[in-house]
């Protein structure tokens, strides 16, 4: 089961619910693996395909039930700026082919460890907005394109602001022709008067029903999205 992780910005919680679900995976026997593909403001690790530390990338290795032996993460880029200038200022041009053939021999590196087959998850975290830019004419939607069949989760802050930030992204998505499986609201700024009623508010207005939202220090509604990923599962919900 492959589950991509978007955001509807940068610092929304993709990292955390990401590093959250991982665990959950893993106390309920499931066989998780995390990995991030692009990651800027970061350099490689000197030990070869070990995550730089303090990197979002370490961090869902370690929350991650089994790991990959592969460079992590794919693209380690320096500058901590968008990814596609980061990798400008590098030198370098991020290729979608390049990261589907990372993911699949990740993928392929764990599966026969793992019996049955389908107890094997991988959880991938884009890095920055759905849109934000990974090359010329490349976004983060395209690399979750690339990246199916999977479940997409779209990440968005239970602060103000989310109403328009969750309806502009889902119109954009839905215009693109993928709008996100599931919607998770995650408190990783600091509440505000909103936080705490905008997952109802957008149910009210009819933006989106949250499948889950994650209170400040509080991962326990994890649980919540978990739940219906494993209905996903159950009845073969992979997009194509």
């Amino acid at each position: 089961m492959r589950v991509v992780v978007l955001g509807c910005g940068t610092g929304v919680g993709k990292t955390r619910l990401s590093v959250a679900l991982l665990r959950a995976l893993t106390e309920r026997g499931r066989f998780a693996v995390g990995l991030k593909p692009i990651e800027s403001g970061i350099e490689r690790a000197i030990e070869l395909g070990a995550p730089p530390p303090g990197s979002d990338a370490s961090a869902l290795a370690v929350a991650g039930s089994v790991g990959s032996h592969l460079p992590h993460p794919l693209y380690a880029l320096k500058e901590p700026v968008s990814p596609h200038l980061a990798a400008r200022s590098a030198g370098i041009q991020i290729e979608l082919a390049r990261v589907r053939a990372w993911v699949d021999e990740a993928d392929t590196q764990v599966t026969p460890l793992v019996s049955p087959p389908s107890a094997h998850w991988t959880i991938i975290e884009t890095a920055g907005g759905v849109f934000s830019p990974l090359a010329m004419g490349l976004s983060n939607f395209e690399l979750a394109r690339a990246l199916e069949p999977s479940i997409w989760v779209l990440v968005a802050a239970d602060a103000l602001g989310v109403l328009h930030e969750v309806s502009a992204t889902l119109k954009a998505m839905r215009a693109s022709g993928r709008p996100p499986d599931h919607l998770v609201l995650s408190g990783a700024r600091e509440p505000d008067a909103s936080s705490g009623g905008n997952a109802a508010e957008l149910a009210t207005l009819g933006i989106a029903r949250a499948s889950a939202v994650l209170a400040r220090n509080d991962d326990r509604g994890v649980s919540t999205l978990l739940d219906r990923l494993l209905e996903d599962e159950a009845r073969g919900a992979l997009r194509r």
